[in-house]
């Protein structure tokens, strides 16, 4: 009689196949958190010690990052810097909120309520921790050459859209030069309580910060009075041109 072969293979368990993850998609989102935990620990860096004393190998020590991951994801300190600040700024309030907030169907005084509460809620939280506030406020206090990303995309965009607000309020193109009087009278407040220490602030005015939301309410009240006022100067402004052009 033959003997009957068996099947050897068809005895052993067949393992289940694991699906692994391509690599290169993992060394990308290793990358990614390095890059976010690098930047994190350097706003805190640079917000203790200033852009001058700050140095890349601190910033990787204490990120836990080998020394050449400043250079390799930032091309140095300069950039490191840079994106700090960009970072800053953009948590302060961010660009889709700005274009939320000034686009939308609210009337003027709830868009500067909005506005001005989101911006005031951050600067109240400066001597919290936040080193976002510490930051930009050593940045404006010792400008330097590398806010320009900054400025360029962040800044700028956002002050475009409150400058076409303001120009709704008033009447005029956001062009005009009452646009920017007008909106640099607005921030001013902001950038003082951005600026100087709190101490100083809680010297000089106590009482100040007691209540952010009736600051806010104040502010806003301010705002939109002395709008209301260039508004009609503009008004008479305008009259006054039309008239004497038909009257010569």
């Amino acid at each position: 009689m033959r003997s009957r072969k068996t099947d050897k293979t068809s005895s052993k368990p067949r393992r289940a196949s694991v699906k692994r993850p391509p690599v290169r998609a993992a060394m990308r989102e290793d990358g990614a958190q390095t890059r976010q935990q690098l930047l994190e620990v350097a706003g805190r860096v640079f917000a203790e010690r200033g852009y001058v004393n700050a140095t890349s190998k601190e910033v990787c020590e204490r990120a836990g990052a080998n020394i050449a991951a400043v250079n390799y994801h930032f091309d140095g300190k300069d950039g490191l810097y840079a994106a700090v600040l960009e970072e800053a700024h953009a948590r302060l309030v961010s660009i889709d909120l700005v274009a939320e907030i000034t686009q939308s169907a609210a009337t003027a005084a709830d868009k500067l309520r909005l506005l001005l509460r989101k911006i005031m809620g951050e600067v109240a939280k400066r001597d919290e921790g936040a080193w976002e506030l510490r930051v930009l406020s050593r940045e404006l206090m010792a400008p330097t050459p590398l806010m320009d990303k900054m400025m360029k995309n962040q800044v700028l965009p956002k002050s475009k859209l409150v400058s076409g607000m303001i120009g709704d309020i008033l009447g005029v193109p956001p062009t005009h030069p009452a646009v920017s009087r007008s909106t640099v009278s607005i921030v001013g407040p902001c950038l003082f309580m951005l600026i100087v220490s709190p101490d100083w602030q809680k010297k000089i005015f106590p009482a100040l910060l007691v209540d952010t939301d009736e600051l806010v309410d104040h502010m806003v009240a301010f705002a939109l009075g002395g709008l209301q006022s260039v508004a009609r100067d503009l008004r008479g402004s305008s009259r006054r041109r039309v008239s004497a052009g038909e009257g010569s």
